[in-house]
Parts: structure tokens; C-alpha cells; sequence
């Protein structure tokens, strides 16, 4: 079956341009051509269709049923375009930065806290990239990279944004147990050791059960809330879900130090002047949150305690 082919698009929006105007030369005149070529281009779209788009008193310019379903559609469909073309003139007027950052640290703490960070200009937009352990961050095009444990190169002016420290979080249903060692445990894989770590310097040895791993840190915290598990984690990333509810921490008094965050701005990126500033309101919130979420429970005991 051969496909049927478009009218002339000069034929269409001469067409539009009559039926919403009401007259050829009003048309004509918009679209900045003589009354004869808005004619002309009319004539070839009823030749093309088959049927006429306007009634037989021309003077009037009353359009039929499929003239005015045609133009109402053309209509519609400039409309589009204009919206298309200034989301687009938008966007590439807008300076846009991309920040590469570890996936949870972009997810729980990064993009909600967007909205508070302050950039010069105040039209940048900002698209973060989040990343994980094993992928080569160097490798991606982006203005501003924040890492966790790998040491930034000094091309990036790197800066320290924060030291995590590392706190056995507890879902609500499994808060009241006494002993951490009974407990069941979640973890992950790219954070290796981290739960031992925190076990031995709690109590000197592992939980009574193996913890379920999970691939990356954001599955076993999904894991965390949803009842399956404790989670040794960052507590300046997860002061959201301590300070909701959704984790509780027994024992807040025997956190462990853990990675240390750093945040680098690309000096070839498109936008070097604007990513500097957000790495540096970046530093100012971090600093604004210094102290650590008050989320521990009373009563609880040591998780030494048998």
C-alpha cells in the first residue's frame, strides 16, 4: 500500500492563516506575501484534497466543514511547534551543570537539598549523573564530580566536603530488640567491611547472622526500610529517614568514622564559574548540617548488653 503523501505545507498554512484571519489579504499580510500567492496556494490544496475549502461565495471567505477541520488541525500543530521551539531557544540559553556524584549521596541528599543551594546567576540549571563504585567517573562529561574514598586529582581544585560517620540504623519493627547481635542485618557490596567494622567496635565480634548483601548501598537501604534488615550507614545522608521515623538509631553513641566526600569542579566544563559556586554553597550547607541528627533512643541499653 502506497503511503499518501502530505499536502503542500505553504498550501496548509496559507489555509490557516484564511480561516483564522477571515480574509486573503489579512492572511497575506501576516504572512508577508501578495493576495495572489495566498490565492494560488489555496487553489493547489483544493486541487490536492479534491474538495473545496471554502464555500462558493469567496468574498466572504466562509470555510466548509473540512476547510475548517484542516485548519483547526494546522492550527494545532503551529502551536506545537511554537512551544517546541522556545522550550528548546530555553534550554540552550540556559546554563545547565552536570554534577557526577555517588548514586545515594545524589539521591538522599544531593537533589533534595538542590532547592536550598544557591547559585550565581540563579538560571542555572543543574543535572545530576549519579554514579556507581565501579564506573569510571573520569570518563564522564560533566562540570562538577563528587567522590566518596578516591582522592580527587588537583586539576579539580578539590575540596572536602564532609567525613561520613557510620551508624547502626534499625527499622521501627525492630527497634526494640536489646542485643544488635540478634538482629538481622542488610548490606552491600560496595561498601565492604563497613558493617563488620562497626560490629567488632560495638561489641568485638560479627552478628550471630550472616547479613543478606545486596549490589549496591541504595538496594540495601530500600531492603533497610522496608523492615528486612539493619544497616550500618551515613547519617548525614540518611537524616531525612532518622529524623521521619522510617530508621531509628539505638545506639548513636557508637558511630564509627567513615569515607571521606570530596567535590571538584571540571575546569574545561561548560560552565566553570557557575560549578565553583555550587561546589563552594555545597561546602556552606554541609557545614549548616555539622552536628548530626539527634536520633537516638533512650532506654535502649548498650548492644553489648545480653
Amino acid at each position: 500500500m502506497t503511503k499518501r503523501r502530505l499536502p503542500p505545507v505553504k498550501s496548509l498554512i496559507a489555509l490557516e492563516g484564511v480561516v483564522r484571519t477571515g480574509s486573503v489579504s489579512a492572511a497575506a499580510q501576516e504572512l508577508a506575501v501578495t493576495h495572489g500567492a495566498v490565492s494560488k496556494q489555496i487553489a493547489h490544496l483544493e486541487e490536492w484534497m479534491g474538495r473545496p475549502m471554502f464555500g462558493e461565495r469567496r468574498r466572504g471567505m466562509i470555510a466548509t466543514a473540512a476547510g475548517e477541520r484542516l485548519a483547526a488541525a494546522v492550527g494545532e500543530a503551529l502551536t506545537l511547534i511554537e512551544r517546541a521551539l522556545e522550550e528548546v531557544g530555553v534550554q540552550e540559553c540556559q546554563a545547565v551543570l552536570t554534577v557526577a556524584a555517588p548514586a545515594t549521596f545524589a539521591m538522599r541528599w544531593l537533589i533534595p537539598c538542590l532547592p536550598a543551594l544557591e547559585v550565581a546567576g540563579g538560571d542555572v540549571g543543574i543535572r545530576v549523573r549519579p554514579t556507581h563504585t565501579t564506573e569510571d567517573w573520569d570518563a564522564l562529561d560533566c562540570d562538577l564530580v563528587v567522590r566518596r574514598l578516591e582522592t580527587l586529582p588537583e586539576r579539580l581544585s578539590p575540596r572536602p566536603l564532609f567525613v561520613e560517620e557510620l551508624g547502626l540504623l534499625v527499622p521501627p519493627s525492630l527497634a526494640e530488640t536489646m542485643d544488635a547481635r540478634t538482629l538481622p542485618f542488610v548490606d552491600a557490596a560496595t561498601r565492604t567491611g563497613e558493617l563488620s567494622r562497626w560490629c567488632r567496635h560495638a561489641f568485638g565480634e560479627m552478628p550471630a547472622r550472616p547479613p543478606k548483601v545486596y549490589p549496591h548501598f541504595y538496594v540495601a537501604l530500600e531492603a533497610a526500610l522496608a523492615g528486612r534488615g539493619a544497616i550500618v550507614g551515613p547519617v548525614q545522608i540518611l537524616r531525612p529517614q532518622l529524623e521521619t521515623g522510617a530508621l531509628v538509631e539505638p545506639w548513636a553513641a557508637l558511630r564509627v568514622p567513615g569515607a571521606r566526600y570530596s567535590v571538584g569542579v571540571n575546569p574545561d566544563g561548560r560552565h566553570p564559574d557557575a560549578a565553583n559556586a555550587l561546589a563552594t554553597a555545597m561546602v556552606r550547607h554541609w557545614r549548616l548540617m555539622a552536628g548530626g541528627p539527634a536520633a537516638a533512643l533512650d532506654g535502649l541499653g548498650d548492644p553489648r548488653s545480653i
